[in-house]
């Protein structure tokens, strides 16, 4: 949500500058005047935090902020501990402007809303939810804790794929490595022979040819490539088409598909045990998906809730949650408990999602293995062919 920097006048005719977050201007206009205070002078405000904090960092902040007020500190005085005890230098520098706006007057949601690329949609709307309640400490607790089950399955997912990307990358390096240094030695040997070469050989010294002598074509296509794909992404368009790839893509898509319906309920989740509406709860947690395709479809079950209906009839007609989770849903609708079946659910496919990957990757090592050794098997047989008609000649 864009974040507007306002200077405004009470009623006692004292002017407070502060931010806050709307849609529009008018929207924080509204929301300004709503508050007893007379806007007098409203602009965007710019980002010029050009970096990105670490999760696991925030996090840990959350959690040192609600063991603060746990101990009967106010917020002032939390952030300023926080301030003081942490080392690292732009996570300081965030900490001292988000105090300096609580000390303008703002909430805690508000300063926290200035930083779009930190802190999301959620965190800060149990935040604001927190503090209208008086329960700002359990909040920041439940944002800890979901970031944490997410942080965990993230790390063993990521631990069980490094091995397969070190075999990739060697992999490949090896075989770049004797197309481009090694096959071209044998080229001259193969020339002073004089004789046909067989077609697996000529096709092997084109691609070392290729390869050797037109490196910087490859080059500038993968850098041009991984612009393109940069930029295309910055775009609706392009975010929609490689969105919708994704969830189609043979096992990939049902991996993807598994994770987003672990987000949306576990996030759902917090937001129906901080209080929340399941209308509500829906239109915020659709952005934990972080797919945009995902996320137009939730927007009509979001729509379809306001005009009466269930949630698990619309979350059917999405075609993207798998049917477990809508009978789940539909019974916790039934039961009363809808909060505790979508953890359950949330629960069951984080177990589920990192059995899979686990096999996936068990199934991937020999199977690189074999692809490395028939690839390198076939170079050394190209490359031996002629050496073998060579010897067959009449002497």
């Amino acid at each position: 949500m864009p974040t507007f920097i306002y200077k405004a006048a009470d009623k006692d005719g004292i002017i407070r500058e502060g931010i806050s977050s709307g849609e529009t201007e008018l929207s924080v206009v509204e929301s300004l005047r709503q508050k007893g205070l007379c806007p007098i002078k409203i602009k965007p405000k710019k980002d010029n935090t050009l970096f990105r904090l670490k999760r696991k960092r925030l996090a840990y902040l959350f959690g040192q902020l609600s063991s603060l007020l746990n101990a009967g500190m106010n917020i002032d005085k939390g952030l300023d501990i926080l301030i003081k005890i942490t080392e690292h230098r732009q996570t300081k520098e965030v900490l001292c402007q988000i105090k300096e706006n609580v000390q303008k007057g703002n909430s805690l949601s508000t300063a926290l809303s200035a930083y779009p690329h930190l802190f999301s949609n959620l965190e800060i709307v149990m935040i604001r939810i927190g503090e209208a309640s008086g329960t700002l400490n359990l909040a920041l607790e439940r944002i800890t804790e979901l970031f944490k089950k997410q942080e965990t399955l993230r790390s063993q997912i990521i631990s069980m794929l490094i091995y397969p990307f070190l075999m990739i990358s060697v992999g490949a390096g090896v075989i770049a490595t004797v197309l481009i240094f090694v096959v071209p030695r044998f080229a001259s040997i193969f020339q002073q022979m004089g004789e046909a070469l067989p077609v697996p050989t000529q096709i092997l010294l084109w691609i070392s040819h290729a390869m050797s002598g037109y490196w910087w074509i490859f080059a500038c296509l993968l850098v041009g490539g991984i612009i393109g794909y940069r930029l295309a992404l910055k775009t609706k368009i392009g975010r929609s088409i490689f969105d919708g790839c994704l969830l189609i893509i043979p096992w990939i898509g049902s991996l993807i598909k598994l994770s987003i319906a672990a987000k949306f309920c576990r996030s759902m989740t917090t937001l129906l045990d901080g209080g929340i509406t399941i209308i509500d709860a829906v239109k915020i947690a659709k952005y934990s998906t972080a797919n945009s395709i995902v996320i137009k479809r939730i927007e009509i079950v979001q729509n379809k809730i306001q005009e009466g209906s269930g949630i698990a009839i619309p979350l059917r007609e999405t075609k993207i949650f798998p049917e477990l989770m809508i009978q789940m849903v539909a019974c916790g609708e039934e039961m009363g408990n809808l909060k505790q079946m979508l953890m359950t659910v949330a629960d069951t496919y984080d177990t589920t999602l990192q059995n899979q990957i686990f096999r996936i990757v068990a199934f991937l090592e020999p199977a690189m293995i074999l692809i490395m050794g028939i690839v390198v098997a076939g170079i050394v047989s190209a490359i031996l062919l002629p050496i073998f008609g060579m010897s067959q000649l009449p002497v």
